[in-house]
């Protein structure tokens, strides 16, 4: 495998095999939050307890280079077939994520995460191991949105990351680079769905990142925890492979929708509180934004 990443909120982290010696592991970390800092302090123990790893985390970002660069390369002895499935299951525990890996030919390849805890880390490592196994191009660990969401608004609109890119077709990408959006069928319903950067023109004419271009309605979910590319390529892979988790009583809202699953996460108030938080957050950020 050429490349797993595992996409943040203030910048990145990804495993690679190192250039010199394929039988090694580089461990990218740029600007993590305090929040993923603890879940990396956490996982470090681990690689050091399997021998992968010399000294702490932690020690390195609080070394002189970071604080230069806010960026660190940790060089982990094994190879990333055995060290991605470990260091995935631990940072970005299920239930609710799943991993997707393309590989060669343009396959992609689906691991759903268990519950969080020792027996479901270790099963979801299992079977990461042997996806990981395979010959692939890249892989990507992602979690589901949060049903309901607040209203989108425009605001700068950065380049596509290189996780999104990596997992988009040239007919994605020439939409997504010209006006921030793409489409995606629906793995269940067969139905297309348009998936849009939360600040593009795209997302404010429809208020949400997501439309059934088939129902001509909204899905209501988003993850504005992560960036956007991340929330749209969250959203892309779950619709295609696990249309249920965003297709259900709690996203749509309203009618017009024609075939609805159950929610296997709850009920129709699945994720009503943290969107409360959320829209507070995203009227105050609309406040202070210039307009167009």
């Amino acid at each position: 495998m050429k490349v797993w990443y595992m996409p943040s909120w203030n910048g990145d982290l990804r495993l690679e095999p190192l250039s010199s010696d394929p039988k090694r592991t580089a461990l990218s970390i740029i600007d993590p939050t305090d929040a993923e800092k603890i879940a990396l302090g956490a996982i470090g123990a681990t690689l050091l307890d399997k021998g992968w790893l010399k000294e702490p985390i932690l020690d390195l970002l609080s070394g002189e280079s970071y604080r230069e660069s806010q960026k660190v390369e940790v060089v982990l002895d094994g190879p990333l077939e055995e060290v991605g499935p470990v260091v995935i299951a631990a940072l970005k525990p299920g239930p609710a994520v799943l991993t997707a890996v393309i590989l060669r030919g343009g396959k992609v390849e689906i691991v759903e995460h268990r519950d969080p805890g020792k027996a479901g880390i270790k099963e979801t490592s299992k079977e990461l191991a042997a996806v990981a196994k395979q010959p692939a191009e890249a892989a990507a660990t992602v979690k589901r949105p949060t049903p309901c969401c607040p209203d989108c608004y425009v605001d700068a609109i950065k380049p596509a990351t290189q996780t999104l890119l990596a997992f988009l077709s040239p007919e994605q990408h020439e939409t997504w680079s010209r006006e921030r959006y793409i489409v995606c069928r629906g793995g269940l319903s067969g139905h297309r769905y348009i998936l849009a950067h939360r600040s593009s023109p795209m997302a404010a004419r429809n208020t949400r990142i997501c439309f059934d271009a088939d129902d001509r309605s909204i899905l209501h979910f988003h993850d504005q925890t992560v960036p956007p590319e991340e929330e749209v390529l969250s959203a892309m892979l779950i619709l295609q492979h696990r249309e249920d988790w965003l297709r259900n009583e709690a996203t749509c809202l309203g009618g017009g929708l024609r075939r609805v699953f159950k929610n296997p996460f709850g009920d129709i108030m699945d994720g009503v509180a943290d969107s409360n938080l959320t829209r507070t957050i995203g009227l105050l950020a609309k406040s202070l934004t210039p307009g167009p």
